[in-house]
């Protein structure tokens, strides 16, 4: 009796983990193909054309090489794990770094085509012209996105909307600046080239402006960067010193407690260091 209890256990056992790992795969796989849709889609708007075949083996490969790499070069599981983890989310990181990357540059970009813009109206060219030879003199992705709107034109498109699908794609307050005046300029009949030099200066103004605070909060964000690595790297020579120093932390519960409350106090002072530094422009 004991032995077809154990028997039946043992099959129960089996089988939930045979219909447990099926759907935790299943639920990995659904996982990994929505963000290989969001990360298409990103990359698109970024003229970068990958196939979502192609992402989809990125976002499986990536985590496992970092888990199978860092497992035989430190034999630790646990570094593994956090490697995985990393490896997983860090194609994600990448297209927002690039993204934010290619929208700082389109805005820096702004003031050298509003001032092409300013001359081809100046020498004669209507909008829609000035548009067309913006896109033949600047670099992507000034030249990408104005293009596309050049497209977007000649296929039926109305300028306001098209407009409005740029700033759609590229969305900053200095875009939103530029669509806005060029609409208001167009329906009350304004001289495009005076709004085009009070664009220029007042993006000129917002990007020293921004560039200013960034140097005046660098202190606070190296002072939050610095603080946060000095408990991790006293820990680690610690324990590379002396591995037995910090066992009555990890075997009394009060250690155990103390440990916690001062990693979330870790994070926490990061975080508010963090925000308290920050100023949006």
């Amino acid at each position: 009796m004991i032995i077809v209890a154990f028997i039946l256990l043992i099959a129960s056992i089996a089988c939930l983990s045979y219909f447990g790992v099926n759907i935790l795969l299943k639920r990995w796989d659904e996982a990994q193909k929505s963000k290989a849709d969001q990360t298409t889609s990103q990359l698109e708007e970024m003229f970068v054309f990958l196939r979502k075949k192609v992402l989809i083996v990125l976002y499986i490969v990536i985590p496992l090489v970092a888990i199978f790499a860092l497992f035989i070069t430190t034999k630790k599981w646990w570094l593994a794990l956090v490697g995985g983890i990393i490896g997983a989310f860090f194609p994600v990181w990448l297209v927002n770094f690039l993204d934010r990357k290619r929208r700082r540059k389109f805005i820096i970009q702004l003031v050298d085509g509003l001032m092409i813009m300013n001359s081809c109206l100046k020498g004669g060219l209507t909008l829609v012209q000035s548009f067309e030879v913006l896109a033949e003199e600047t670099e992507p992705p000034m030249s990408q996105e104005t293009a596309l709107l050049n497209r977007e034109i000649k296929v039926g498109v109305t300028l306001e909307e098209a407009l409005m699908r740029m700033n759609k794609r590229m969305p900053s307050e200095e875009m939103t600046l530029v669509s806005s005046a060029i609409l208001v300029a167009r329906e009350t009949g304004g001289d495009l080239t005076k709004v085009f030099m009070k664009l220029v200066e007042t993006i000129r103004d917002r990007l020293k402006l921004r560039e200013l605070v960034a140097t005046l909060t660098l202190q606070a964000r190296l002072q939050a960067i610095i603080i946060s690595l000095l408990g991790p790297f006293f820990v680690y020579w610690v324990w590379r010193i002396k591995p037995d120093h910090f066992d009555i932390m990890w075997q009394d519960e009060l250690g155990r407690w103390v440990l916690m409350i001062a990693i979330v106090l870790q994070i926490l002072g990061f975080i508010l260091i963090y925000i308290f530094g920050r100023v949006e422009i």
